[in-house]
């Protein structure tokens, strides 16, 4: 009996040590050699020696093993740094150091492996066009928008300015026709996995529209409906208090107002993704006063960090200075650097 017991440990270590790398087992039966790089909503990306880096949906599998300690993210927010080894009643056990006994956990409570650390993400994007002959004009701009997300908030950051001008041909003289740019930020706190607080600003500059500056803190909720690596949607409600000062005629106007916004950016393939946002901020004390600004774009993946971009910008003034334009409408095409 004794001898029959130890073969049966040395056939076990045998077989054990043939297996080299991570396993799945399927609840087919089935089962997969390779290596478990992540596990996220869902979806496990699993590097196979044999069929190469895989997708797999987590309710196919019915438990998992790691040669190597993984960080595994549990729904409660407790984080293991440790190898896995797999039961059949489709638990994953995680090795703790020291001399402490395995901790079963299911895999209904495993929200994430190895998940993505947080890091800045954005685009700087620069354009210039240049005219001369019978036409004699310029144009340059620039933008930049950066983000980061963690499990419990983002930051926004974004900036942007535009330039143009151009000869008249019978005075021979250059005016300029564009001189604008602003600055913004935001901090979004998630109370729960779609529901947000938000607080903002945004400073801005128009010489041609005669605005000298406008300051524009505000607060609110949000909620994002969708936030997917090809598909983000989020819509904000709140409120803003608005400071802006006008020359030619000097005029100062304070006013709180409303603010209703949306986001969306859909990644169509491999190389093109579009966006579109939309801030409405209607004055609470007139109703014949607000502003709206708004864009939608497209952007096509030359390389891996440089695209190709091409947007429409529109700043709505219901209530403009004196002289000015309610509506500035531009179309820009530029070069993008994406990190």
């Amino acid at each position: 009996m004794r001898n029959a017991w130890l073969l049966a440990i040395a056939g076990s270590v045998g077989v054990i040590s043939m297996v080299s790398g991570d396993e799945i087992l399927f609840k087919s039966g089935d089962r997969l050699t390779g290596t478990v790089e992540k596990l996220e909503g869902g979806k496990m990306t699993f590097a196979s020696k044999v069929a190469g880096k895989l997708t797999l949906n987590m309710a196919d599998i019915k438990t998992f093993s790691t040669d190597a300690p993984v960080e595994v993210a549990m729904a409660d927010g407790k984080v293991h740094m440790q190898k896995l080894v797999a039961s059949d009643e489709g638990y994953v056990s995680v090795i703790p150091g020291g001399t402490a006994q395995p901790q079963s956990l299911s895999l209904a409570d495993v929200a994430k492996i190895n998940p993505d650390k947080p890091r800045w993400t954005g685009a700087v994007v620069v354009g210039a066009t240049v005219v001369r002959g019978n036409t004699r004009s310029e144009t340059a701009s620039a933008n930049i928008d950066a983000s980061r997300r963690t499990e419990n908030d983002r930051i926004s950051l974004g900036a942007g300015y535009y330039f143009a001008s151009q000869r008249d041909n019978n005075t021979r003289d250059s005016s300029t026709s564009a001189d604008n740019w602003f600055l913004k930020g935001q901090y979004d706190y998630f109370m729960s996995a779609k529901l947000y607080g938000y607080g903002n600003i945004r400073y801005e500059k128009d010489r041609i529209a005669h605005l000298d500056m406008r300051v524009a803190p505000g607060a609110g909720l949000g909620y994002q409906w969708i936030e997917r690596a090809d598909l983000n949607f989020s819509t904000e409600a709140g409120a803003s208090w608005m400071y802006e000062r006008y020359n030619d005629p000097n005029e100062t106007r304070t006013y709180l107002a409303g603010r209703f916004a949306y986001h969306v950016d859909k990644t169509f393939n491999d190389h093109v993704k579009g966006f579109h946002n939309l801030e409405y901020f209607p004055s609470l004390e007139s109703l014949d006063s607000f502003l709206v600004n708004t864009d939608v774009g497209l952007r096509a993946a030359l390389t891996a960090r440089m695209a190709l971009e091409a947007k429409a910008q529109m700043a709505y003034n219901s209530q403009p200075a004196e002289g000015r334009d309610k509506k500035d409408l531009r179309y820009i095409l530029g070069v993008a650097w994406t990190f």
